[in-house]
C-alpha cells in the first residue's frame, strides 16, 4: 500500500509504539518528539489517545510512559492462537505429569521472558498467567536457552546494557561468566537454574525451534532443588526429547 493511502494519525501512533522495541526505560513526550521529529502538540494528542485506550500507561515513578496492559493482553491472545500453543500443549502436559512438577513455556519480549503457557499437574489444565508474567533472562532456564540460540547481534544488543541483578547467592552477575554459561547451554542443548532466582527452587530447560531453525521459545521444569537434582539425569533426557518433538512438529529439521 502506498504511503499516501495510509491514515497518518494511525501511522504516527504506530511509530510511537514502535519506539518501545528498543527502549530500556519509559519514554516521555520530549523523547517521542526528538525521535520522530513531530510537534509536541501532535505527540501529546496521540499519546493521550493511546493512554485512554490502554495502549500506553503512565509510569508510576515519572511523568513518562510505558506500554499498557491492553497491548500485553492483545499480545497474549495473539500468542495463544499460534501453532506453538496447540503443538506444545500435549507435550508439556506429558512432561509435567512425568515428573509431577510445573512446566513453563516462555518467549523473549524485550530484555525479559514472558510466560505464555504454564502447566501445573495438580490442576490438570493449562493456565495462562493473568498478566503475562515476566522473568529475568540471566537467572532462569528459559532466558538462558533463548539467549544461547538467538542471533549473536540480537543477543549482544540485549546484553549491552543489561543489569545482572543478584537475586540469590547463586545468581550470575558477570557478563563474562554469563556468556560462558550460554556457550555451554548451546553445546548441550539444556539450561539450568541452580537456585539463581529463588532459594530452594531449581530448574532444567530446553529450546523450541521453528521451521527456519530459529529459537522461538523455551520451556523449563521447575521444582524443589533437591528433587530436581536427584532426577536431573531423567529430566535432561526428557527435556531433549521434548525439544525434538515440539520443534519437529513446528517444521524444524536439524
Amino acid at each position: 500500500m502506498e504511503n499516501k493511502r495510509l491514515i497518518q494519525s494511525i501511522k504516527k501512533a504506530s511509530d510511537i509504539l514502535a519506539l518501545f522495541n528498543d527502549a530500556k526505560k519509559p519514554l516521555g513526550i520530549t523523547d517521542f518528539t526528538k525521535k520522530l521529529g513531530l510537534p509536541k502538540a501532535t505527540i501529546a494528542t496521540i499519546v493521550g489517545t493511546l493512554e485512554a485506550v490502554g495502549y500506553l500507561e503512565k509510569d508510576p515513578f515519572s511523568p513518562k510512559y510505558r506500554l499498557g496492559n491492553q497491548l500485553l493482553q492483545l499480545g497474549l491472545k495473539s500468542v495463544a492462537s499460534m501453532d506453538i500453543i496447540a503443538i506444545a500443549r500435549a507435550w508439556m502436559e506429558r512432561f509435567s505429569f512425568q515428573f509431577m512438577e510445573p512446566i513453563n513455556v516462555g518467549m523473549l519480549v524485550g530484555d525479559s521472558v514472558t510466560i505464555i503457557m504454564r502447566f501445573e499437574p495438580e490442576n490438570r489444565y493449562i493456565v495462562f498467567p493473568q498478566s503475562g508474567s515476566t522473568i529475568p533472562l540471566h537467572s532462569t532456564c528459559i532466558g538462558k536457552v533463548i539467549l544461547a540460540y538467538i542471533e549473536r547481534t540480537s543477543r549482544d544488543k540485549i546484553l549491552e546494557n543489561y543489569s545482572f541483578i543478584q537475586l540469590t547467592a547463586n545468581t550470575i552477575t558477570s557478563k563474562t561468566q554469563f556468556l560462558k554459561e550460554l556457550a555451554q547451554v548451546k553445546k548441550t542443548g539444556v539450561s539450568f537454574d541452580n537456585q539463581e532466582s529463588i532459594n530452594g527452587l531449581a530448574g532444567i530447560g530446553g529450546p523450541i525451534f521453528n521451521h527456519k531453525g530459529m529459537v522461538i521459545a523455551g520451556f523449563a521444569v521447575t521444582g524443589n532443588a533437591d528433587r530436581i537434582k536427584k532426577l536431573s539425569g531423567e529430566i535432561i533426557k526428557a527435556v531433549k526429547f521434548t525439544t525434538e518433538q515440539v520443534s519437529a512438529q513446528l517444521g524444524y529439521a536439524p
